[in-house]
């Protein structure tokens, strides 16, 4: 008949994964042992428990141009970007290309999202740009916010 024995060191390990005790391993009276794990019984061993318990810092407003560019097909000018620091519906997302002709004006409408409030794709016809170097700004209007703009991104436009 073949006698097995659980190595010490498989008990530990044992152990550690599953959050148990060790008295199983190493004998013990199993009378000491509880159903359910003591935190000192989950950690390891030097590690002690962090709890947060300070308020997260706050995320500042800020208005973010994701892109802007020429797409693909050479047909349309796209550009996106959010809104960082608020989550709110019904803002004004006002993206502005200013060039070499009369400036370019799309706008949308401010949608919360999970962390942010996003300002989607906006596209606009490429005849509405004259050919060179164009800049977009993102600006963002609402009234919990004020007034916002973002960095300017390059834009060319063959």
């Amino acid at each position: 008949m073949t006698e097995w024995r659980i190595r010490p060191a498989a008990c530990v390990v044992t152990a550690l994964l599953v959050g148990v005790g060790l008295t199983g391993c190493f004998g013990g009276d199993p009378a000491e042992s509880s159903a359910s794990p003591t935190p000192s019984q989950t950690l390891l061993p030097g590690v002690e428990p962090t709890f947060k318990t300070e308020d997260p810092e706050p995320i500042p407003l800020d208005a973010v141009m994701v892109f802007a560019g020429v797409d693909p097909d050479g047909t349309t000018v796209s550009a996106s970007g959010y809104i960082a620091g608020v989550i709110e519906n019904g803002g004004t997302c006002t993206f502005t290309f200013s060039g070499s002709g009369p400036d370019v004006v799309v706008t949308s409408e401010g949608l919360a999202d999970s962390k942010t409030t996003s300002c989607g794709t906006v596209q606009t016809q490429i005849s509405d740009f004259t050919s060179g170097t164009w800049t977009a700004v993102l600006s963002y209007q609402s009234d919990k916010t004020g007034a916002l703009t973002s960095e300017p991104l390059t834009v060319e436009v063959p």
